[in-house]
């Protein structure tokens, strides 16, 4: 599935809204269980009815067959619920996001920082401790989120500007970073997650220019519950 790519076009939101407003309909007159299984393959039965019946424009003959492909080949306890609600969520974030213009990216990202650093995170953008392949950072405090050097090392340019993906990783949930940033008009990008043996556990978010993002967007608490009726 990570590498299956969709566009973003409003045709596509279309075909995931249709789709979860059907299985939604069906499950609340209880024709289908609201189970992971069940659901899997509604959507996948939908999705060989809207080709067949060519519901949706030729544009996203892609990306249903993409779709049907991984219900092909995942079976019947597939991933197209948790990707469908997935790319539903993201759609509307994309969507409502709102950035104040009048701030450059740069001023809008430390601005945030500001914030949560005065909410009790503490920050080291970048780490000042010499690292190695075999000396992993350590952080000292219970929450934090920090860079490396190089990811920061001419992440903005003079005007401000974002120019190239810049990670930065938390200790501790990140569910505030990711509303806080989301909230100064930034979406986040999930990357590498781990932890280490004193059960610090490591979260690793994607800033791109001009939110042009790819991947799996972390959402937003606002975007968190799907409708069940």
């Amino acid at each position: 599935m990570s590498n299956i790519t969709f566009n973003k076009s409003d045709e596509l939101y279309n075909l995931i809204l249709g789709a979860l407003i059907a299985l939604l309909s069906e499950q609340h007159i209880g024709k289908v269980a609201r189970k992971v299984a069940s659901e899997n393959i509604f959507l996948g039965k939908w999705l060989k009815r809207a080709k067949k019946q060519k519901r949706y424009p030729k544009a996203l003959s892609k990306d249903i067959d993409s779709l049907l492909y991984l219900y092909a080949t995942e079976g019947r306890s597939g991933s197209l619920p948790s990707l469908f609600k997935q790319m539903y969520c993201e759609f509307q974030l994309l969507r409502n996001i709102k950035i104040n213009v009048n701030e450059t990216e740069m001023q809008r990202f430390y601005n945030t920082m500001t914030l949560l650093e005065q909410d009790g995170w503490f920050l080291s953008l970048p780490i000042t401790a010499e690292l190695d392949a075999k000396t992993p950072y350590r952080p000292s405090h219970e929450k934090e989120i920090f860079t490396t050097p190089w990811y920061i090392c001419d992440a903005f340019d003079k005007h401000g500007n974002l120019t190239k993906p810049f990670s930065i990783f938390t200790v501790s949930p990140p569910q505030q970073v990711i509303d806080s940033l989301y909230h100064n008009g930034f979406i986040l990008v999930k990357g590498l997650s781990s932890a280490d043996e004193l059960g610090n556990a490591y979260q690793q978010f994607t800033l791109f220019p001009q939110n042009k993002c790819c991947g799996d967007a972390a959402i937003p608490s606002e975007y968190l519950t799907w409708p069940t009726h």
